[in-house]
Parts: C-alpha cells; sequence; structure tokens
C-alpha cells in the first residue's frame, strides 16, 4: 500500500512538471458539497485523513492539513506517522492555509489547484492576500493520473419526489425562483449546488452516501430552465416530468459549452461561495454576461419549509422516533443480558430499525456511535477493525438520523450505561441545561443565528467550558443533512424566519474522558405580535426520550424540570398511537416525569 508520504512526493514532482510551487487540495466536489462521491475524495486519499471537513496543502518542502474543531482529535490520530502537519482552524495564533501559503511562497511563485473544486469567492480571497507577493494561481488538475483507480462518478438512477411530499411542483419552484430573479433585476441564475438542484426539479438519486441527490447542475432564465446531468440515468417518467414542466434536460458536460454560448446580453445571478471558479471563468469570459454577485436564491427559498414540507418532516420523526424506541428497547435487553455489544453493533442495529420503517430511503449520514472517551472527537465514526466493546459503565454518546421521503432526521442522545462519576453528572446536566435554554427562548424577528447561539452557549460559558463548534444547524427536506442558510454559531448573521427548521445540540467534550450532545430539531413558529413585533418561538419535531439517570436534579430550576416532563409528555403523545406492547410499556417506562 502507497503510504501518505509517497503519495504527498508523487503530487510534488507531478507539481514540478506543471511550473506549480504549492498546490490546494479542498474537500470539495464541482458543487462544493459537504459530503461528495468518493471520486472527489482526493482530499482524503492524499493525507490520509478521512473527515469530512478539510483542506490540504503542499508546498514544495511542506503539507499540513487545516480542519475545524470538530475533527482535532480524529485528524491528529490519522496524520500521525505522516509528514502532514495538522492546523487547527480558529485556534489563536494558527494562520489559514491562505495566509500560510502567502507567508510561505516566494514572490512570484504559482499556486495550483483544480479550479472545478474551489469556489469563485475562495480564489477572489486568494487574490487579494497573494497580491502584495505578486503570487499567481493556475487552475490545473494535478491529481487525476496519479491517483490509482479513482473511482468513477456516480450515476444512480434519478426519480421525481412527489409534490405531495414537497409541496409544490417544479413549475411552481421555477415560477418562485423567476420572481425572486426579477426582484434582483437578474435576467437569469446558475445552480450548481446539488441540494439546491435537487429541490428546485423535485428529483432525487443516490449518488452520494446518505444524500440522496444527483450529480448535475441547473440554469434558470425568465423564459426557460436547463437541468445538465447524465440523461442515461434519468428514468422516462422523470424525463416526462421534466418537459412538463418547462425544463430541458442536457449533459452534465454541456454546461461549460452552455455558458459560453450566451449570445445575447444578460444579467447572470452569481453565488460567489456556490458557483466553482471554472464556471465562474466562463462568465467573466463571456462579453455579453453581466454577472451580478448576490445569494444563491434557491437557498433561501427551501430554508424556508412550506406547510406540506412541514407535516411530513413531523411524520418522518414519528417514524425515527418509533425505530429509535425499538433500538433502544433491544439494546438495553443485550447489555442487561451480558451479550457482546460493540460500537459498530449499535450502528448496525440503527440502520436495521431504520430500514423497517415505511419509505425509509436509508441513514441522513453516517451514526456516531461513541463510547467514552472516543465521544470526546465530535464527528467520531466506528470501524469494524476499531470500534469498542461497551461496558455497563460511562456514556454511550450516538448521533444518527435516517432519510424518508416524508424528510431528513437528525438526532443525538448520549445513553447512561451504567456507574458515572461527579464530573460526567455535572457535564451531562450543564449540557441539557443548554438544550432546555435553547428550546425555550423567545426572541424578536430579526434576530440571527448569532444572536441566538449564545443564549444556549452561555450555560457551559458559566462552567469555564465551550465546545468548539456551531450550536445547530439547517437541515434539508430529503435532502442534506445540513442545510443553509441558517445555523446557530456566533458568526451567523441570517435572521431567523418562521419555517425554517434548525439542530439544537450543545455538548461538552473532554478528551481522553467523555462527550455529552443532546439533540433536537426545532421549527420556528410565531409567538406572539404585539406593539414590539413579532416574537417567535421554537417547536420540537424530535420525538424520543432523553435519558435522565445522568442528571442531576437538584442543578435543575422548577422551569427546567417543567419542560424536561413536558417534553417527555409530547413524545408519548406523539408516538405512542404507533407503538404497541412491549415497546409501548418501554416508552411508557422512560417518558414518566421526575422529580426532586
Amino acid at each position: 500500500m502507497i503510504s501518505v508520504n509517497e503519495r504527498v512526493a508523487e503530487l510534488r514532482r507531478k507539481m514540478k512538471k506543471n511550473g506549480v510551487q504549492a498546490c490546494i487540495i479542498p474537500s470539495s466536489d464541482p458543487h462544493m458539497s459537504e459530503y461528495m462521491p468518493a471520486h472527489w475524495q482526493a482530499r482524503s486519499y492524499f493525507s490520509g485523513f478521512d473527515g469530512s471537513a478539510g483542506t490540504l496543502v503542499v508546498t514544495e518542502k511542506e503539507s499540513g492539513l487545516w480542519t475545524d474543531g470538530r475533527y482535532f482529535i480524529q485528524a491528529d490520530h490519522q496524520l500521525s506517522g505522516s509528514e502532514v502537519v495538522l492546523y487547527r482552524i480558529a485556534v489563536k495564533g494558527v494562520p489559514t492555509y491562505i495566509e500560510f501559503l502567502a507567508d510561505k511562497l516566494d514572490k512570484g511563485d504559482t499556486v495550483g489547484f483544480d479550479g472545478k473544486l474551489i469556489s469563485a469567492s475562495t480564489v477572489k480571497e486568494m487574490n487579494e492576500k497573494f497580491a502584495d507577493k505578486a503570487l499567481n494561481i493556475k487552475a490545473v488538475d494535478l491529481i487525476d493520473d496519479i491517483w490509482p483507480e479513482r473511482p468513477e462518478i456516480p450515476a444512480s438512477k434519478v426519480f421525481v419526489h412527489d409534490v405531495k411530499y414537497a409541496g409544490y411542483t417544479c413549475h411552481e419552484k421555477l415560477e418562485q425562483v423567476r420572481a425572486e430573479l426579477k426582484k434582483q433585476k437578474a435576467d437569469g441564475e446558475v445552480f450548481t449546488r446539488l441540494d439546491c438542484v435537487a429541490w428546485l426539479m423535485n428529483i432525487r438519486a443516490d449518488d452520494i452516501d446518505y444524500n440522496p441527490l444527483a450529480i448535475s447542475y441547473a440554469i434558470v432564465y425568465s423564459d426557460s430552465a436547463y437541468l445538465f446531468i447524465n440523461t442515461k440515468r434519468v428514468l422516462p417518467e422523470t424525463l416526462t416530468y421534466l418537459k412538463e414542466n418547462g425544463v430541458t434536460v442536457r449533459e452534465y458536460e454541456e454546461i461549460d459549452e452552455a455558458l459560453k454560448s450566451i449570445s445575447e446580453k444578460k444579467t447572470m445571478l452569481v453565488d460567489t461561495a456556490s458557483i466553482n471558479y471554472d464556471l465562474y471563468t466562463i462568465l467573466q469570459q463571456n462579453d455579453f454576461v453581466a454577472i451580478q454577485d448576490g445569494c444563491d436564491t434557491v437557498v433561501n427559498l427551501k430554508g424556508v419549509k412550506n406547510e406540506t414540507e412541514i407535516r411530513n418532516i413531523i411524520e418522518a420523526h414519528v417514524k425515527d422516533g418509533c425505530a429509535l424506541v425499538e433500538f433502544r428497547m433491544k439494546f438495553d435487553e443485550m447489555m442487561k443480558n451480558g451479550e457482546t455489544v460493540t460500537e459498530c453493533t449499535v450502528c448496525d442495529m440503527l440502520k436495521e430499525y431504520r430500514a423497517k420503517q415505511p419509505n425509509n430511503m436509508g441513514e441522513s449520514f453516517g451514526t456516531i456511535a461513541a463510547y467514552n472517551e472516543n465521544a470526546a472527537m465530535m464527528h467520531y465514526s466506528p470501524k469494524p477493525d476499531a470500534c469498542s466493546t461497551l461496558k455497563n459503565r460511562g456514556f454511550l454518546l450516538v448521533d444518527s438520523g435516517g432519510q424518508y421521503l416524508e424528510g431528513t432526521t437528525d438526532i443525538t442522545r448520549t445513553f447512561v450505561l451504567g456507574e458515572l462519576s461527579q464530573e460526567e453528572k455535572e457535564h451531562y446536566t450543564y449540557v441539557l441545561k443548554a438544550h432546555i435554554a435553547l428550546a425555550t427562548t423567545v426572541f424578536l424577528e430579526g434576530c440571527t443565528g448569532g444572536n441566538i447561539d449564545i443564549l444556549c452557549r452561555e450555560q457551559v460559558w458559566k462552567h469555564g467550558i465551550d465546545y468548539r463548534c456551531g450550536t445547530g444547524h439547517g437541515v434539508g427536506m430529503f435532502s442534506s443533512v445540513h442545510e443553509g442558510p441558517q445555523n446557530l454559531r456566533i458568526s451567523n448573521n441570517v435572521v431567523f424566519k418562521k419555517g425554517m427548521t434548525i439542530t439544537n445540540e450543545p455538548g461538552i467534550y473532554e478528551e481522553g474522558k467523555h462527550g455529552i450532545r443532546t439533540e433536537n430539531i426545532m421549527l420556528v413558529t410565531e409567538f406572539e405580535n404585539n406593539e414590539y413585533g413579532q416574537f417567535y418561538k421554537f417547536d420540537i419535531i424530535t420525538y424520543f426520550p432523553i435519558d435522565t439517570a445522568g442528571i442531576l436534579v437538584e442543578l435543575l430550576t422548577d422551569d427546567e424540570l417543567s419542560w424536561l416532563n413536558d417534553y417527555h409528555k409530547l413524545v408519548y403523545a406523539k408516538l405512542s398511537p404507533s407503538l404497541s406492547g412491549k415497546e409501548l410499556d418501554w416508552l411508557k417506562k422512560h417518558t414518566e416525569p421526575i422529580h426532586r
């Protein structure tokens, strides 16, 4: 097997041949996806780090991997023994990879990267930071012919996501986009994000693990719309649906020529954070095109769920809750009987029980089943040859989700397996208090994710603790489990609106000890409208009991205790009509109120 250092050495030989002194390999595909097909997972191949987020930079003498706080521990382990140095994003004193290159390279040096894998906005930042040293950039594919047995681009079957789930037809969504373009005085827009194309066209596929999306692009004009996709994999009924809704289907590779061939004056709305540098360059070089920078119109439209979507998403969470009840009941039984249960056993069981639910289309991400200190790695992923066996002590953190035709779910529970230390109980309770603080928040119209995040995080800050990630993220509708534009982190400036969904997942992660997280999905709803304006609140749409065994009840206020008991009453009301026998008995027992 070729080592990471050998792969980096081969990359350096390719760089020299192309006159490049540094190479950037991001975690990206031509659609700026968070999760991507194996065909574009070059960063993982050349670095050895397989987390979902990170950027590899290789110069003539050094190589570094930049990743965020979710992956510090994992990356440290996986880079061990290689020449690749870990750079911890957002840690004081650590440069960004662009700052690193600006500092390390000599005047006039050239930085190379695949122009389809880096956004136009990132290249703009590079040019600004590189100006003082007159560094050059070069869009060039340096990896394809030095990556043996590179996987092919996937081509799963493309099907229609029915309007009974989506709420609007493809034609209706196109008209929504056109209305937004008219407001912004634009003639058209290129859509490159896979979740945006899927939502807009009401199509789904299975090109990416856990994400029911199809590798594709779209262009929408005031009088026409185009889908660029491998047409061989589109079902005949899907082609008919698209044609009936005013969409012309063309081959995936024809997107370049479609932009080059624009031959009448058009103002094109372009989201520079979404479009790849190669496509942006084509638009720049077309004299008939005036580029108007702006936000992707579909991102904002699909971020607010319609009534049909909300109704279906709630149904998906009821199904998911029932699957989790069956799982937890069987899990408890196995542990009680002294059977061998590993983290991987938990992953397999959750997949099995979700698959039994009607309209289940798989998992929404790889299950994180992390025992004790493994849970300190926020995105730990157990492997069959390297996973822990569970004991009747400590914590098991389980973060999992399902894809259903009705919607996408994402839930985390930290299970108490046995005896806990005082610190573990305190941390568990602090996380619960933070979760409740966010769940009970009432906020005024105009508040952003940054405003609201602090209300949750303050509950752990007061104990001198923080978590190196956001508090929550938007969730797609039978789409990507991570969806913008809304999220909960201090830097987010997106205004929260009625109909948005957001996760509530504060945590505490102590390296070498434990990781604790409690996560529900919430829906933004109206609270009150008065002389001060419109107020909003959150309705919880995740239904599964929170383990009460780790709670120090004396640390909860009366209001917090009431919230917990009310939440469990809601869980019972939502799930009990769909359960019977032992499952119903288990649910009743685990949703009973607790007292001081």
